[in-house]
Parts: C-alpha cells; structure tokens; sequence
C-alpha cells in the first residue's frame, strides 16, 4: 500500500512541477501583453467603434440602393420573427410573392399579423425596409453603445495605466544609481 502512495505522491509533485514551469512560461510571454494592457484596451475600443461605425454605413449603402431602383407594396408580418428577424410576405411589382430570408430592415414595433407598408429594391426584391424608416434609425442605438463602451473601457484603459505608472515609480525607486566613481586613470 506505501508503495501506491509513494507513487501517487511522486505523480501528484511531478504534476505540479510541471503546473509550476507552465505558468511561468505563460506569465513570461503574457508578460509584455500585461505591459501594454492600456493601450490594448483602447485599440479593443476603438476596432469595435469603427465596426459600430460601419454597421451605419452599410445600413445607409442599403437605403440608398432601395432609393435607387423603389419598388413599394404592402407586405404582412408573418409567424416565426426573432429578435434578429422579422418575416415579412409582400408582392413585388412582377407579381413575385416574396418573404426575404434576412427580413425586413428597421422592424421595431411589428407584430406578426399585422400588415404594413414596405419598400424594396426592383433589381434586389430581398432587400426589404420599412417604409419611412432609414438608416437614421440606428443613429441613437449606436450612439448610446459606442457611448456605453467607452463609459466601460475609459476608465479601465486609464485605471490600467495608472497602475503601469504606479508600479514604474515603485520600481525606480527600489533601483537605486551606482555610487559616483572616479574614472580610471583620473587621480594621476
């Protein structure tokens, strides 16, 4: 029976030996992220601003494509509508019956049922909004996130700089300068 936990305690030191070289092996590589944490933070605020940005852009680049070439009918609400999707079954100018797989742009307030009026695009019939509404819907939604967003990582971004300066200040001060030294050769 010793010998089983001789063996099993020899495994369990192994074990964390080896835990003990991987994460030093992870804090020297994470060691430089660490360094520049601030600077990573608002690089991760500024990438998701732009994208917040561009959500914007292509919305616009949709509306002016639907103004291009306007079709208008009257499309219903259909059962099935998520958060991310609302179905809508209207007629096109052609007589097409159609219900895009993406949805109707700009949905807020549709219930399924109800019938409404629709805009689309005559050369792409699946790029679908709801009349009257454009991309400058999503101003205010996009406003307020990328506001909140910066709301969170400013503070962390400065909080995290803080600390470098705090704990550079500490380390100079622990290091202190060699004592002054004559050069060699100068008391001749």
């Amino acid at each position: 029976m010793s010998s089983v936990r001789a063996w099993f305690t020899e495994r369990t030191r192994a074990a964390v030996g080896g835990l003990r070289v991987a994460l030093a092996v992870v804090r020297t590589v994470l060691a430089p992220i660490g360094r520049r944490a601030p600077e990573i933070v608002v690089g991760i605020g500024l990438v998701l601003s732009v994208l917040a940005a561009l959500v914007l852009v292509g919305a616009a680049r949709n509306d002016a494509s639907i103004s291009a070439d306007q079709g208008v009918a009257v499309g219903e609400v259909l059962e099935g509508s998520d958060a991310a999707h609302t179905f809508v079954r209207y007629t096109a100018s052609d007589g097409a019956v159609l219900t895009p797989d993406s949805g109707v742009l700009y949905p807020r307030g549709l219930e399924p049922g109800n019938y409404v009026l629709v805009e689309y695009d005559r050369s792409k019939p699946e790029l679908v909004r709801v009349a009257g509404r454009s991309w400058t819907a999503g101003l205010a939604p996009v406003a307020v996130g990328i506001a909140g967003l910066w709301v969170v990582l400013g503070p962390a971004a400065w909080a995290l700089a803080r600390r470098r300066r705090t704990s550079s200040a500490a380390v100079a001060e622990v290091v202190e300068p060699a004592p002054e030294r004559e050069p060699v050769g100068a008391g001749r």
